[in-house]
């Protein structure tokens, strides 16, 4: 009985190995013809990636570039209206400086002149 048994197994192991053979050369071949495809198909792929990566990485140069360059006119337009507001200031107090002076000028015009018209119409005479 054991003999039977074994050459049973044996029969199956080699039914089992007759289909498995080209099975298996088949799944090489596929492998294979996957593989070609894949690299064929990928390397122009992975090329314009790497053609995409370096205009992106253009495009962020130049954005930094920009970027640089509109800190410094923020910084230059800082710098002006803090010129301005100096200027404005200094204008201001200029203004009423000036302004003061004309009322002082205005004030000793008219007691001078008020001065002389009383000594005027008085004709000189002292009380």
């Amino acid at each position: 009985m054991n003999i039977i048994l074994s050459v049973s197994i044996v029969v199956f192991l080699l039914v089992i190995a007759v289909f498995l053979i080209p099975l298996l050369l088949e799944l090489k071949k596929t492998v294979i013809s996957l593989r070609n495809t894949t690299e064929n198909n990928l390397k122009p792929a992975l090329d314009e990636l790497q053609l995409t990566l370096k205009s992106m990485r253009s495009i962020s140069d130049n954005v930094n570039d920009i970027t640089a360059d509109v800190k410094e006119v923020a910084d230059s337009i800082t710098e002006v209206s803090a010129r301005i507001h100096a200027v404005t200031g200094f204008v201001d107090t200029l203004g009423s400086s000036v302004s003061v002076r004309a009322l002082s000028l205005k004030a000793g015009i008219t007691a001078a002149l008020t001065f002389l018209v009383n000594n005027l119409l008085r004709k000189g005479v002292r009380q």
